[in-house]
């Protein structure tokens, strides 16, 4: 912490860069990598996903499906099944348009069916186990051209290098954001000290810790949003039930949510429970963690006692190579939790995305039938991880922004919509 503050002093008095026209500069760290649908490799640049790849429908806050590319709203004809029609004038970024065939082929390479029937394309999901809203909610519609994935978002990719990536509005409007730059800083302190200096004006994951550095900067401005996730330890499915039990109760506690976050900043309740019962004896247990979990990590270790083992920081890109191969313990991540249906993804055994290799006969039944009640009992008598703080999204902008404010699914999908002050 000494270290960060100095930092922080020697940069906050250096000038900051000179800014004549709002383009928003978004502090990262790590690796930024490409941004294409359909990728197995999750890559930082994703946050820009919605904004380059629109699809057919996003989920709003209140969990349903709304009409993105889809001209009305969506129809359901049965769980697995849904009927919709093509919002009429949009076009890629390369002024070619978005047609039924390019999304039904769009729809298809996402492992959807899809065919056009009585002027609309009716989508079926190939996958009866995972809900249609979940998959269709995930495809990307895109169009590719000699190697090159266009989108129909209002955002197109200008260029990139390791560094620096820059997305520019295609259709210019003075009102709101044109230009947006992510900036990728080697570790995380860099990048909020970069965001304290001015070189940047845009930061997510905000610790509530590093809150009170903005507080009364004039350029800048501390927002909020509801959080949909849950900061959370997640167990190596090799630690037997017994065990992995006894390692949430541990870790689900007040004192690890405090010493990490501080007291107040995680909406579980702080009712009194019973004492944890003590961890069986047993080798010391390493955490893979990156980023933001720095402290969540370090309290786990203290709460684990002699259990707790070696902290291993790493980058985001090298966390999930050791989560995909199973090099880890525990493992700090922030799994949704909103909508319940993305319980699916994460945890039915039958998903491709439930890297972990968990896998509860109960909880499938449950997410089977879309009893999401039953899903969180099945979870909590057989623990994947533990579930330890939901808390609002801090991000600090750019205080000439008038209006931001964090999507309910991805943080920054609603960008493109905030207005500046002229």
């Amino acid at each position: 912490m000494r270290k960060l503050v100095l930092v922080v002093i020697l940069v906050a008095c250096a000038p900051p860069q000179q800014r004549d026209s709002l383009v928003v500069r978004v502090a990262m760290w790590g690796a930024l990598g490409p941004l294409k649908p359909l990728s197995d490799d999750p890559t930082l640049a994703t946050i820009a996903f919605p904004w380059v790849f629109e699809r057919i429908g996003a989920i709003d806050e209140s969990g349903q499906l709304r009409p993105v590319l889809a001209a009305t709203t969506i129809e359901r004809l049965s769980r697995f099944e849904m009927r919709f029609a093509l919002r009429q004038g949009a076009t890629f970024s390369d002024g070619s348009p978005v047609s039924e065939p390019v999304v039904i082929q769009s729809l298809t390479a996402s492992g959807l069916r899809a065919e056009l029937k009585d002027g609309a394309i009716v989508v079926e999901s190939r996958d009866r186990m995972i809900p249609i809203e979940v998959l269709l909610n995930r495809a990307p519609i895109y169009h590719e051209v000699d190697g090159q994935y266009l989108g129909s978002g209002p955002f197109a990719v200008a260029d990139q290098n390791e560094r620096e990536m820059r997305f520019v509005r295609r259709r210019p409007d003075r009102s709101r954001i044109n230009d947006v730059r992510f900036i990728a800083y080697k570790e995380p302190h860099d990048a909020f000290a970069h965001t304290l200096k001015g070189d940047a004006n845009l930061i997510l994951d905000l610790e509530p810790r590093l809150r009170e550095f903005f507080e009364g900067v004039p350029s800048l401005r501390v927002i909020r949003g509801a959080g949909r996730s849950t900061d959370a330890i997640i167990f190596n499915v090799d630690l037997s039930r017994d065990e992995r039990a006894r390692l949430a109760a541990v870790l689900e506690s007040e004192q690890v949510r405090d010493l990490a976050y501080g007291r107040g900043e995680c909406a579980e309740s702080r009712e009194a429970h019973e004492e944890p019962k003590p961890l069986p004896p047993g080798r010391a247990l390493n955490t893979v963690a990156w980023g933001p979990f720095e402290r969540l990590a370090v309290a786990a270790r203290r709460a684990l006692g002699d259990r707790g083992g070696e902290v291993i920081l790493t980058t985001p890109r090298d966390a999930l190579d050791r989560a995909k191969t199973r090099q880890y313990d525990l493992f700090t991540a922030r799994p949704l939790k909103w909508p319940p249906s993305a319980m699916f993804l994460l945890w039915h055994s039958g998903s491709s995305e439930n890297l972990v290799g968990y896998s509860n006969p109960a909880m499938d039944r449950a997410l089977d039938s879309g009893d999401w009640v039953a899903a969180e009992r099945a979870m909590r008598s057989d623990p994947p991880a533990a579930f330890i703080c939901t808390r609002d999204h801090l991000a600090v902008v750019d205080s000439r922004i008038k209006n931001p404010v964090l999507g309910p699914s991805d943080v920054l999908e609603t960008l493109p919509d905030w207005e500046v002050a002229q």
